[in-house]
């Protein structure tokens, strides 16, 4: 079978090449790589052609709508990463019969490490700091001691477990919103179960764990920000689009709560118009919470899930009715 990389990056595609490629070829298949851009939907869709599946990276934006009715020899789409719903249209994919695959869980580790950098970063002002020492200033702004407070979990998962035990061992009340909470994640987190409203009002760190779907979108909206006190900091490092940013900036902007880290963006890279005033208690990262030597494994997970396929019992499925 034919398998084609149309959005890789050249920082991937020495990885690419040793565990996705050479294991493809090894089994018979071939793998081409394009470091092109989705942005040019003709040349996307013309590329395309002629391949069984693609290997989509995900940092080039979505697959173009209509790639695949364009391309009916496509069967399958591996997503490099959790988020496969937000790049795929999976009702063009279930329209033409194309199986799609992510991987599901990786670099939790990681993302969970960040996670808690950029709760400390803005509890005790780091970034602050750093530009007032390097101005040649001694300014001292009080920070936030994260032990003894409460953090609020949006989302339990893989992620979300591990933030909440890393948050306990700081000396942190942990509690945590999920669809469907049981004994089994008050365990993993370390927490309790409380609905969304609860957590804003009373956490004093709320942290977003949340995959992207059309149920979360938006989840964190106006309303729940604005149940944030003063001193509360906010963190995301999910999908910008859980959240209303706009809400979020205005909350910054006017100074209504202690500070926020971010990950994530609603558009990526950035708008820099959208970012909120430098002044503001803010730690913004470029989406690199999964960035570590942990996060190459999801190069070749995402290959494995294409030799499952080429091998007929396929693995890490999306179900396109979810």
């Amino acid at each position: 079978m034919k398998f084609v990389c149309i959005d890789g990056e050249s920082q991937y595609r020495a990885i690419v090449e040793r565990d996705v490629k050479a294991p493809l070829e090894a089994a018979g298949h071939t793998f081409d790589w394009f470091e092109e851009s989705f942005a040019d939907v003709d040349a996307t869709i013309a590329r395309a052609a002629g391949y069984d599946g693609l290997y989509v990276v995900g940092d080039q934006g979505p697959v173009p709508a209509g790639l695949m009715r364009a391309n009916p020899d496509l069967k399958l789409i591996s997503f490099v990463g959790t988020g496969a719903r937000s790049f795929v249209d999976m009702a063009e994919a279930a329209e033409c019969g194309v199986t799609v695959t992510n991987v599901p869980d990786f670099a939790s580790q990681s993302v969970a490490e960040h996670t808690i950098a950029l709760m400390f970063a803005v509890a005790r002002r780091i970034v602050e700091g750093d530009a007032i020492v390097r101005a040649g200033e001694w300014t001292k702004n009080q920070g936030l001691k994260l032990s003894g407070r409460r953090l609020g979990l949006v989302g339990a998962g893989a992620i979300g477990s591990r933030v909440g035990t890393m948050a306990t061992a700081l000396g942190m009340d942990v509690v945590y919103w999920a669809r469907t909470p049981s004994a089994s994640l008050d365990s993993a987190t370390g927490g309790t179960a409380v609905s969304l409203e609860e957590l804003f009002d009373t956490s004093d760190v709320v942290s977003v764990h949340l995959t992207l779907s059309e149920d979360t979108k938006g989840l964190v909206n106006r309303s729940l920000l604005e149940r944030l006190r003063a001193s509360s900091i906010f963190i995301n490092t999910a999908r910008g689009d859980i959240v209303d940013t706009v809400a979020l900036g205005e909350l910054l902007d006017r100074g209504a709560i202690f500070g926020a880290g971010l990950d994530v963006f609603a558009q990526e890279p950035v708008d820099l118009a959208t970012l909120p005033p430098v002044s503001s208690n803010v730690a913004l990262t470029p989406h690199i919470g999964f960035h570590t030597d942990e996060a190459d494994d999801v190069f070749r997970l995402a290959g494995d899930n294409i030799l499952a396929f080429a091998s007929g019992a396929p693995t890490n499925v999306l179900d396109s009715t979810d």
